[in-house]
Formats: C-alpha cells, structure tokens, sequence
C-alpha cells in the first residue's frame, strides 16, 4: 500500500508506459530520455469552482526546472484513481511528444493511439482502456 502520492503516482506512471503507450508502439525503454517529475498539487490557471473549469494537471517544460526535468502536476481534487491515472496519462504525453505542440499535431496523434478520445484538451480514457487503468490502479 502507498503512503504517499507521489510514489503512487510514479510507480503509476511506469505501468502506464508499460501497458499503455505501447499500443502506440512506444516502448519503455523509450522513457529512459525523458527526464520528469510527477507530483501532486494545484496547477496554474486553477480556477476553482466560480468558473466551473478546473485545471486538472499540467506538464512544464524542462527548461523551468532547475534541472532540466518536465514537472507534471496531478491536481489533489481528483480522488478516484481511474481518473488520476487518466490526467496523468494525458500529462505524459505532453513529457513524452514535448511541451511546445501543445495539444495538436504529434500531442493529438500520440493521445489517440494510446487510446484517449475527446477533445484534446480534455481528454478521457477510452472504453477499451478502463480495465486495464483499474488493474494499474489495484
């Protein structure tokens, strides 16, 4: 059992790697040039409920980081793990593709091969695809 939220979240992501984005065909070994962070907390541009629009996770570009590492942040009001690991599987693949196209052209291509559906800047899991975020999420 994790304790933490940020462990979950980074064990979560590798299982992501494995499970999901290799049905893009993009192995895990991939991953090893992408330098990121996976943290839990507000996302600029948080806008709470006055809106209805919340910002539910955020990938930085490296050149941010003191180390030059993504940061991605997981907004802390989402407390059901199918849609954490929702979020942070969209946040991926803008580690993944890069941060500066944003969500069109290899962001759109990457976020519908793996198999997320919806408009891309809100996208969600396919159907086909909730079994196996439930049993990375076990």
């Amino acid at each position: 059992m994790h304790t933490e939220r940020e462990t979950w979240l980074s064990e979560a992501s590798v299982l992501l790697q494995e499970r999901i984005f290799t049905a893009a065909d993009i192995k895990p070994r991939e991953w090893s040039k992408r330098r990121y962070r996976v943290s839990c907390g507000f996302p600029i541009g948080y806008r709470g409920s006055r809106t209805g629009k919340v910002t539910l996770g955020q990938a930085f570009d490296p050149s941010i980081s003191g180390d030059g590492t993504f940061e991605v942040f997981i907004n802390p009001i989402l407390d059901k793990p199918v849609d954490v690991l929702g979020v942070l599987w969209h946040e991926l693949i803008h580690v993944y593709v890069g941060i500066e196209c944003g969500h069109r052209g290899d962001f759109a291509y990457t976020a519908r091969a793996t198999g997320l559906t919806g408009p891309m800047t809100s996208t969600v899991p396919g159907p086909s695809t909730i079994p196996v975020l439930k049993d990375i999420a076990k």
